[in-house]
């Protein structure tokens, strides 16, 4: 295979893999912004870490490297328009102005009503090509009963309730 069939084939790959959509949030007061993302996993459990990749470009990339924390929140099917909003189609602050929003312990904005959101401060940075994979310790985390995930798959939206 050529270096293009293998990247196609990648992408194509990829598609396939279902994951919750999750609102990756750092900053705080007027430096608090936003991405959503699929790239987030679980890497053990004790003690309790994540890992997110973000491209170097993102808006989120300079102030998630500067303050060291992040805060995961993982969307149920009902959050599917902050979504857009939170990959481009408001800037900033103006991501915040959807959906209920409120200052974690570190200052870092979490979702009132997500599904789970786990507050991490980051222990390790990986630059790999374009983007940098942030490793970060669970803080604290706040689950809700409901299990409604929003989920991204062959490039639209799922839902897998139960």
């Amino acid at each position: 295979m050529t270096d293009d069939e293998i990247r196609d084939g990648f992408r194509h790959a990829m598609r396939r893999l279902a994951t919750t959509i999750a609102l990756i949030t750092a900053g705080r007061d007027d430096k608090c912004t936003g991405m959503a993302a699929t790239a987030v996993m679980s890497v053990t459990a004790d003690p309790p870490t994540l890992l997110i990749a973000v491209n170097r470009t993102a808006s989120i990339h300079p102030v998630l490297s500067s303050s060291e924390r992040f805060c995961v929140n993982l969307l149920a099917d009902r959050h599917q328009d902050l979504v857009g909003i939170f990959s481009g189609k408001k800037k900033g602050l103006q991501r915040f102005e959807d959906g209920g929003w409120t200052p974690g312990a570190d200052g870092v904005l979490v979702l009132d009503d997500a599904l789970a959101s786990l507050m991490c401060r980051v222990t390790q940075t990986i630059d790999v090509s374009t983007h940098t994979l942030f490793i970060g310790e669970v803080e604290n985390v706040v689950n809700h009963d409901e299990i409604t995930p929003l989920v991204w798959v062959d490039g639209t939206f799922a839902n897998a309730a139960r």
